[in-house]
């Protein structure tokens, strides 16, 4: 079988949620039952501008996979967006539209479709939009512990599950 480039991002990112949830997470066995780890999304979280906010778009957290671990979220930032400073534990970034200036400790990476960054617990990483169209990102936190800081942020939040 070929892959592209994509496809190795694609497999990349797999083996490093495999790994991460190999770690000390509680699985809970109910939770493999049956297979009902489905989703739409969970949570909808907006800020900015009503016209064209930014989101995050929450796939896959404790509530729907059924045992701590790996995060899952869609993220749009839009044009113009410039965050703050902040580290993760673990995260990776790939790009599904448009270009995020990944800054990582102070160095400019410009990620396209198809491309990944990783943030470690040790980088301080800022998101910058690099298009006129905004960005839109696909994010895995393999070691979750992410979703829960949303909350109480003054983001718009919309339960998807409804």
């Amino acid at each position: 079988m070929k892959f592209n480039d994509a496809g190795f991002a694609i497999a990349g990112v797999v083996a490093l949620m495999l790994a991460a949830c190999e770690s000390e997470s509680v699985h809970d066995p109910a939770a493999y039952e049956s297979y009902e780890i489905v989703s739409a999304g969970t949570t909808l979280y907006e800020w900015g501008d009503d016209a064209d906010p930014g989101w995050i778009k929450v796939l896959i957290e404790e509530s729907n996979l059924g045992s701590e671990g790996a995060e899952i979220a869609e993220i749009y930032f839009p044009p113009g967006y410039q965050g703050e400073p902040h580290p993760h534990e673990l995260e990776i970034i790939y790009v599904l539209e448009g270009e995020l200036d990944h800054i990582v400790n102070g160095e400019s990476h410009i990620l396209k479709p198809g491309m990944i960054g990783v943030v470690r617990a040790r980088d301080r990483v800022v998101h910058r939009t690099n298009s006129d169209t905004g960005v839109r990102t696909l994010i895995v936190w393999p070691l979750g512990k992410e979703v829960a800081g949303f909350s109480g942020t003054g983001m718009r939040e919309t339960d998807l599950r409804n």
